[in-house]
């Protein structure tokens, strides 16, 4: 249940449903298995489990949710290969070419023939819903990841009013201001990680991992003239995790004052595990970003 990345959307206006009214919604569109010529399939999954019945989770007004994605793995060599051989054989049998539309027409032959024998993969991607503060927040460090989940959600509830996050100060701008001071505002503290980019055409990047980021290798770099584009930072002895410019958290690592924390709740079902890791998790991280928006505007 802990998230290890946090693809942030903010929404544009107040997210108008309660968990009980968003189960109703995500009910309409389950998730169901790849039929035999399907090559993919979307849907919504009970995030506590497949023993639960609920679609959605609600702890102290964030709502749980998630979302099951499965695909037929054809690999384009397979289909290319089969091509080939079907190509030659007509070619040698007929003695002629085989045009580009008869190509196109044999390739969509071939996918549709050997598409019920494809394997299937299902990934899970949670997410959580923060009304109260205006977050949709997506456990994937993947751009199009997150906008499938968003492209589903949207479809379900038939509008979604989401952006990417902004802040007054650029997070690459504060970010290499925090390494060239060797000094973060509080709660945060350095990690032991960070990328250096060029500035303007020049794509050169230095990456520094488990390094005393306050060493003369990272401020010569800083010098140079590069900037910072991701950055490790430690929230209030809590949360550990990467900051990109982009204003994405990624790596994100709950510490061990959580997990005791957790411990000391001694849950005694999986649901009711997952339940307090829920609560404890929206609980701080709300609270950090709260702070990292804060030293951010």
């Amino acid at each position: 249940m802990w998230f290890k990345n946090l693809y942030l959307y903010n929404f544009e206006k107040e997210f108008p449903l309660d968990a009980e009214q968003l189960h109703e919604e995500l009910a309409k569109k389950p998730f169901v298995p790849c039929s035999a010529t399907q090559r993919e399939s979307a849907g919504w999954i009970p995030p506590l489990g497949k023993n639960a019945t609920s679609f959605t989770h609600g702890s102290n007004g964030y709502i749980l949710l998630s979302m099951a994605r499965q695909e037929r793995i054809l690999p384009a060599s397979v289909i290319k290969e089969t091509l080939d051989e079907k190509v030659e054989a007509i070619e040698l049998k007929e003695n002629r070419k085989v045009s580009s539309r008869e190509k196109k027409d044999l390739r969509e032959d071939i996918e549709h023939e050997l598409l019920p024998r494809a394997f299937k993969r299902t990934q899970k991607m949670d997410a959580w819903i923060d009304p109260k503060n205006g977050w949709l927040i997506i456990n994937t460090p993947s751009g199009p990841r997150a906008e499938a989940f968003t492209k589903l959600l949207r479809s379900t509830l038939g509008t979604l009013p989401v952006t990417l996050p902004e802040s007054e100060t650029s997070p690459a701008v504060a970010m290499t201001e925090w390494l060239s001071s060797s000094k973060t505002p509080e709660p945060f503290d350095l990690g032991f990680e960070c990328e250096l980019k060029n500035q303007g055409d020049d794509k050169g990047s230095a990456t520094f991992k488990q390094h005393d980021l306050t060493l003369d290798e990272v401020q010569k770099s800083l010098e140079a003239g590069k900037y910072a584009a991701k950055l490790a930072l430690e929230w209030d002895e809590k949360i550990s995790f990467v900051l990109s410019e982009d204003l994405q958290i990624k790596k994100l690592k709950f510490l061990d004052v959580l997990e005791e924390e957790l411990n000391d709740n001694d849950p005694e079902s999986h649901e009711e595990h997952m339940d307090i890791q829920f609560s404890l998790m929206t609980g701080e991280v709300s609270l950090m970003l709260k702070d990292l928006m804060r030293v951010l505007n």
